[in-house]
């Protein structure tokens, strides 16, 4: 399974082969040279101190330590590389993250926890991140650093080889109780710290400093808050207890394994000098043993991860994008019996990912054979009471629903067929509640028209009312408006909202309480404005004011998600 897992991240290493591949040759000069330094000190001994030759001794010496140092070089090098290419793999991990979570349909994030989904963006590769430095610094240098010594140790001295590799099952004993611990604490600690990250993401804002001063909740905030780092903290704690406790037993085995090579090479009789050899070798054997149980174990912090990650990425996006394009200009939307309703809760996302929704029946349609269409180049009203399901009709005439069953056609076509940027083009929308980015006016602005220049930009907001705004900001344009556009009042967020719905100029329009948080005299300002711009546009209008729908050239009652009575005024 870990190893289906890790020969998938083969496609996220592409452009860094030949990175990857002086790595390895780097990591296998390291280990190939480290071998040789013992066997240099034994001419230390053996050629030089041992029968007074200085010169000897002090050549060898210098030999060993420029070895060393060579073997010590090329290891950093090659952790530097292994390095970078570790990083350049969690980029194209996050990316790909990003293009699969943001292709998912509205339920995926209407159902996930936003903290859990930043998390899997941010940490999940980050904690991959050191996957290849542990696989191929470890596993495979240390591997071949493990076999060179043992071939080497074996020239010396066989009987010293067979007290050391007997020794090596005993290393899998602790390495495999461990890992299986370390893996439950890991997965604990993980689902911990996404709760976390949760509960910080929906409390840590604006709308929550407000909730907090006027429920005067942070006595419970702060509660929970430790209650849940609490278990953080109990897992952490686990699994280091688990790791040090397995770094004992290795540690504790190679001491003794290095004492029966010692005895080993005292009853064959050996040399001072290959005495000295064998001290370095068993080093370099029991040294990769332990090494290689301690990243083991290190790897299940990845490993978990990335299960999480690969998990993500095989979700299946439901609703491809289309890639038709409209050929004249929009102007008429059609419902053709359309059917919706919500998938069930968690269907639309992963078990660690979901957020606790309430159940929805299976016969609980939000739409029920929906069948009627806008005036072309005129105003329709959709009215009703709450909850009658017409924010669900407008999501699905702009495709951020998509019908169970029926279809919506714009012009000829269906409008899952639209490729999304013709469906930009053909149909807007201004929602009730204002999506405001923490960046500046500009920036807010240019979302609907990216390259849109200042003469744009001052022109859609001169027809939102919002001209005399920028006088007041600071930086004008490039003022940023802060978290989830703090800085501005309720009527600005809806009125920015209509100045990127002017910039994007759609052929159809539609309005969600588009002025509900406006005054009287702002709101028949702006009314002119927008009868002004968007004359003969295909309009449907929702909104609880006569004022706002009275001169509709259709109204639409819907109650319970169905059309009661059509009519036309």
């Amino acid at each position: 399974m870990h190893l289906s897992l890790l020969l998938r991240l083969r496609r996220f290493l592409a452009g860094q082969r030949l990175r990857l591949a002086l790595f390895v040759a780097l990591l296998l000069a390291s280990a190939l040279l480290a071998v040789v330094v013992p066997l240099a000190f034994q001419r230390v001994v053996d050629d030089g101190l041992a029968v007074g030759a200085t010169t000897v001794a002090m050549t060898w010496t210098g030999v060993a330590l420029a070895l060393g140092m060579i073997a010590t070089g090329a290891g950093a090098v090659a952790n530097a590389w292994g390095a970078e290419v570790g990083t350049r793999m969690s980029e194209a991990l996050r990316l790909a993250l990003f293009d699969q979570i943001t292709a998912q349909p509205y339920a995926f994030h209407a159902q996930s926890k936003a903290g859990a989904v930043v998390s899997r963006l941010t940490r999940s590769p980050s904690a991959a991140n050191n996957l290849i430095q542990s696989i191929f610094g470890a596993l495979v240098g240390q591997g071949v650093l493990l076999v060179l010594a043992v071939v080497t140790l074996g020239s010396i001295n066989v009987s010293a080889v067979v007290v050391v590799l007997a020794m090596v099952p005993l290393f899998m004993i602790p390495f495999r109780v461990f890992t299986h611990r370390l893996f439950a604490a890991g997965r604990d600690q993980t689902a911990a710290t996404s709760e976390v990250e949760h509960f910080l993401t929906e409390r840590l804002n604006v709308e929550g400093a407000v909730s907090r001063h006027l429920l005067h909740s942070h006595p419970a905030e702060s509660a929970e808050f430790a209650a849940r780092a609490a278990k953080i903290t109990a897992a952490v704690i686990r699994r280091n207890n688990n790791f040090y406790g397995s770094q004992f037993f290795t540690s504790a085995l190679a001491a003794l394994g290095v004492a029966g090579a010692y005895a080993a090479g005292a009853l064959q009789g050996t040399s001072v000098g290959q005495v000295v050899a064998m001290a370095g070798l068993v080093k370099l054997i029991y040294d990769p043993l332990v090494q290689i149980s301690i990243q083991g174990l290190s790897l299940s912090g990845g490993i978990i991860e990335l299960e999480k990650i690969f998990a993500v990425l095989d979700m299946p996006v439901h609703q491809p994008a289309g890639q038709q394009k409209l050929d004249t200009s929009a102007r008429r939307l059609a419902f053709e019996h359309v059917w919706f309703r919500h998938p069930a809760p968690g269907t639309a996302t992963l078990p660690d990912l979901a957020a606790e929704t309430p159940a929805v029946g299976e016969h609980d349609w939000a739409v029920a054979d929906l069948t009627f269409s806008l005036v072309p180049g005129g105003t329709t009203a959709l009215v009703g009471p709450s909850g009658a399901g017409k924010t669900t009709t407008a999501l699905l005439a702009v495709g951020v629903h998509q019908p169970t069953r029926g279809r919506i056609m714009i012009n000829d076509l269906d409008l899952a067929e639209l490729s999304p940027t013709s469906r930009h083009r053909a149909i807007g929308m201004v929602t009730q509640d204002v999506f405001v980015l923490h960046a500046s006016l500009r920036d807010n602005l240019t979302v609907a028209r990216p390259g849109a220049t200042d003469r744009h930009l001052k022109e859609a907001l001169r027809r939102a009312q919002l001209a005399a705004l920028i006088d007041t900001l600071p930086q004008g344009l490039d003022t940023t408006v802060g978290d989830r556009g703090f800085r501005l009042s309720g009527g600005e967020r809806q009125r920015l909202s209509l100045a990127r719905l002017f910039l994007a100029d759609p052929a159809i329009v539609i309005l969600d309480e588009a002025t509900a948080h406006l005054d009287t005299l702002t709101e028949a300002a702006l009314h002119d404005a927008m009868t002004d711009h968007l004359a003969g546009r295909t309009m449907l209008i929702i909104a609880h004011r006569q004022s706002t729908i009275e001169n509709a050239d259709q109204t639409i009652h819907l109650d319970k998600g169905r059309v009661v009575t059509p009519f036309t005024v």
